[in-house]
């Protein structure tokens, strides 16, 4: 029996496929999370290095599924429909009083589309209402505690981190389901494509978190190849 050998690039889609697969897996593991993943709180330090992991596993994924959903056709995901049309052909709903039940678990869809780019506002200088608090020093009474923003950081701290565990909850169902999020992909395309050119899907740059020095060097080289293809196979789809 003889192996038809795959295309160089097919081999390095599989291959980070598997490999992010594998390592999103790990990170799950890694931080506990079961049936319920509610893990509102992180270390400081683990929850700035599962920012950076989100980020650049979010962005391989994303366009290992435009060139996965490229590769196959967007005629297999059926026709492309203006969102004028696709409204006018769904039937009307009607209106109950009766209030609609709403699952008490559920799981964070992946977010297909990138963000558009907007540069971070930076935020405004705190400011005291009612002017600073004053400190009246006494023998017998010790000083008032701290505000809160008046602790120093520490690596010890507790942050926030629920919207972070969500997102990566999203991103773990795509490797637990590719099917369905292929076929997501197929029809957000399809719906991209049928709108004005400046309402297509397109691909920002790359995450600054991809060129961190941590990253091995052959797992940049391998996302900075994948995204110049998706980009490419992306302008041919729109100038078509």
């Amino acid at each position: 029996m003889s192996l038809t050998p795959l295309d160089p690039f097919q081999s390095l889609v599989m291959l980070a496929w598997r490999r992010a697969d594998y390592l999103v897996h790990k990170m799950v593991c890694a931080l506990g999370l079961g049936l319920l993943p509610c893990k509102p709180f992180l270390l400081r330090p683990v929850r700035a290095r599962l920012a950076a992991d989100l980020a650049r596993f979010e962005a391989l994924t994303r366009r290992l599924l435009v060139l996965m959903v490229l590769e196959k056709g967007l005629s297999h995901y059926g026709v492309a429909r203006s969102p004028v049309a696709a409204r006018r052909q769904q039937p009307a709903i009607a209106q109950t009083s009766a209030p609609q039940s709403r699952p008490s678990l559920t799981v964070p869809s992946f977010r297909l589309a990138e963000s558009t780019g907007r540069a971070a506002g930076t935020p405004p200088p705190r400011r005291l209402k009612g002017g600073p608090r004053p400190r009246i020093l006494r023998l017998d009474q010790p000083l008032p505690p701290p505000e809160p923003w008046e602790y120093p950081v520490l690596s010890e701290d507790l942050v926030p981190s629920q919207p972070l565990i969500r997102r990566l909850v999203a991103l773990n169902q795509v490797f637990v389901d590719p099917a369905t999020h292929l076929a997501r992909m197929g029809r957000h395309l399809l719906r991209a494509r049928a709108q004005p050119a400046t309402r297509r899907y397109k691909l920002g740059a790359l995450p600054p978190a991809v060129r961190a020095r941590r990253v091995p060097k052959d797992e940049r080289d391998a996302l900075e190849q994948l995204h110049d293809e998706a980009v490419y196979q992306l302008d041919n789809l729109n100038s078509s």
